[in-house]
């Protein structure tokens, strides 16, 4: 009885350590592909990071010749950034994108696209002065050539519109200053009047306190 009892007891012990290896290895093999897979993960999103976040500022220089790619075609190129269009207040009006024949155009065109119509991504470069940036539209290569194509007409179309809404916008900024000061110069003026006419009643009311004061004073005298 007690041999059999020691040789249940091993087999006991045996089976638990196999169940025990059995579910270590299950966990760390987890424990292994749940590390990858953040890893995995942590390194995408760092790459995401990196290229897709906010730069606070840009270098136009680098931004010059950077390669453009259409939407649904993240390979190959469309063309590159042509040049880089100013407003009055020197904020980027528009994008010239040169295409020199890559989508089916002979001779190639340019085309102008608005910087809502694509984003910028800043990739890894050896110097932060000089950083490298792809250009991704969120056209298609057909919508591209829906834009208006750069030329000598579009310029000076587009520069007498800008000049127009310029001082447009410049008549309207002077129009709400005059109105503004108008305003205010009625709110100090009415204070002011307001304070006066205070400083009036004021006195009025001294005068008439004294008045009544003088009178009350010789009616007693006569009395007397």
């Amino acid at each position: 009885m007690p041999i059999k009892h020691i040789t249940m007891t091993g087999l006991t012990a045996v089976s638990l350590i196999a169940a025990s290896s059995t579910a270590l290895a299950a966990n760390d093999m987890s424990s292994d592909s749940n590390t990858m897979s953040q890893h995995n993960g942590a390194t995408q999103a760092m790459q995401s990071h990196a290229q897709n976040k906010a730069q606070g500022l840009y270098s136009t220089a680098q931004l010059m010749d950077a390669s453009v790619y259409a939407e649904g075609d993240a390979k190959k190129s469309v063309g590159e950034v042509g040049d880089v269009l100013l407003n009055n207040s020197m904020a980027i009006q528009s994008f010239v994108i040169e295409t020199q024949g890559r989508i089916g155009l002979g001779g190639g065109k340019s085309y102008v696209v608005a910087p809502s119509d694509l984003k910028v991504e800043t990739l890894d470069s050896d110097h932060a002065s000089k950083p490298n940036y792809r250009i991704s539209l969120d056209l298609t290569k057909e919508e591209l050539t829906q834009k208006p194509v750069y030329s000598d007409s579009w310029w000076s179309n587009a520069q007498t519109q800008a000049m127009g809404a310029w001082q447009e916008t410049k008549q309207s900024a002077k129009s709400a200053w005059t109105e503004l000061k108008a305003t205010t110069s009625n709110i100090v003026n009415g204070g002011q009047n307001a304070a006066e006419n205070a400083a009036d009643a004021t006195q009025n009311s001294a005068e008439n306190a004294a008045d009544s004061a003088g009178n009350a004073a010789n009616e007693a005298t006569d009395n007397n």
